[in-house]
């Protein structure tokens, strides 16, 4: 036997809104060709009437309703709706306004790290020069301090070998010298 299966529930009809309530139309409105919005969109077409079908438009905030009947009553319609226009004005400059400082933060800061990224290049180029130049004296400095010392070091042997021993000489010529003038015997020691 096939088995028979059971027919799902048909979910229930949503409840109809307030919104969509107030914008049914009155029966002279019907004769005019404005299809009245149904709560139940979207079911099958074999269904529903064609009409039905029809999904509600969403109203803009200066559309006048049709409880409209004198001056004063679309006097204030449209004061509604310039203050509604304001407040999303309002809302949308605030918008604005926050985009735009927060855009100007961004730009500050970047603006903020390029130059301390431009500054600490112009400080690592000015320190580069500035151990060059040190490195150049140092190195000048070793070369005059090694100069130095072989002009030190040849004169100090240049004394003790050439110097010292022609003043020793001179001073035991002198000597004898003032012995021989003197008539002073030399010591023998």
């Amino acid at each position: 036997k096939p088995r028979v299966r059971a027919r799902p529930r048909a979910k229930p009809k949503p409840k109809p809104s307030p919104d969509s309530l107030s914008g049914a139309s009155s029966p002279s409105d019907a004769s005019a060709g404005s299809p009245s919005p149904s709560p139940v969109v979207g079911v099958r077409r074999g269904f529903l009437s064609p009409a039905s079908l029809v999904t509600p438009k969403a109203r803009s905030p200066l559309s006048a309703p049709a409880s409209v009947s004198t001056v004063g009553d679309l006097r204030g319609l449209a004061a509604s709706g310039l203050d509604s226009l304001k407040r999303r004005l309002d809302a949308l400059h605030a918008d604005n306004a926050r985009d735009l400082e927060a855009s100007h933060s961004r730009i500050s800061k970047r603006i903020k790290t390029q130059s301390c990224v431009q500054m600490a290049e112009e400080a690592e180029k000015e320190h580069k020069k500035m151990i060059d130049n040190y490195s150049q004296q140092a190195d000048e400095i070793k070369a005059s301090y090694k100069k130095l010392m072989t002009e030190v070091q040849s004169s100090s042997s240049r004394v003790c070998k050439v110097t010292l021993p022609e003043m020793a000489k001179s001073v035991a010529r002198a000597i004898d010298g003032l012995r021989s003038r003197y008539n002073i015997p030399a010591t023998t020691a």
